[in-house]
């Protein structure tokens, strides 16, 4: 009877590990800011769930019409929070019965201008309405798409730079891109904000010089360089 014999074959790949050079590309741009935000919050604390709403919301109002008279459209006024809580009183550390926190905040953008924030500023600070205010500078969306293109650029142009520097003073050649990795940081520009306090100061007060500084982005890309010796 005939045997039949395996004869195993082995293959021996040998696979060379290119070498490869890792480097991160920066980019920052300072831009002036194209939008407006100002977030108004108004708070009332009563003993009754009722009267806290009522009164918050007559404030509300008060405002909302100093909004509507200096060319703001109702649907332009957003409500960005609202809420109501009750709170537990104290005194000298006993519990002395309830009461109610209404707080709503609304929010207008527009077109920044420092002539059209001083308006809307001074035309809604009104002791009826009394509200507290944040102002935010930021981008408008083609400002924000513009710039996102542009620190794309910047930073694989960086990239390269340090990628270039580096192959020479090592004695190596870039020969093409393993890999890119994009989206590690933070793209959204960080805004700048104020806390003003109550709107009334506004009004009683000289702030014809109150401008908004440059918003400051930055980005960063990775990537992985083939080189050769």
């Amino acid at each position: 009877m005939k045997k039949l014999i395996l004869i195993p074959i082995y293959f021996l790949a040998v696979v060379t590990a290119s070498a490869q050079l890792n480097v991160v590309g920066n980019a920052s741009i300072s831009v002036q800011p194209e939008r407006t935000i100002i977030t108004y919050s108004i708070n009332e604390t009563k003993d009754s769930y009722d009267e806290a709403i009522s009164l918050m919301t007559k404030r509300i109002d008060a405002l909302t019409a100093s909004l509507t008279k200096i060319g703001f459209k109702k649907e332009d006024i957003k409500t960005a929070n609202f809420n109501i809580r009750q709170n537990r009183k104290y005194r000298q550390g006993e519990p002395k019965g309830e009461e109610y926190v209404a707080s709503q905040t609304l929010e207008v953008r527009f077109d920044h201008s420092t002539k059209r924030l001083l308006e809307v500023l001074n035309k809604t600070a009104s002791d009826e309405s009394a509200p507290s205010v944040s102002i935010t500078f930021g981008m408008s969306d083609e400002q924000e798409e513009m710039v996102k293109k542009q620190l794309m650029k910047m930073a694989v142009a960086d990239a390269k730079a340090k990628a270039e520097i580096l192959a020479e003073a090592t004695g190596y050649t870039l020969m093409g891109i393993n890999e890119i990795n994009y989206g590690g940081s933070t793209h959204t520009p960080r805004p700048q904000s104020a806390s003003m306090g109550m709107m009334k100061s506004f009004a009683e007060s000289d702030v014809s010089n109150f401008e908004a500084k440059d918003l400051t982005i930055t980005d960063q890309v990775f990537i992985s360089y083939k080189i050769e010796d």
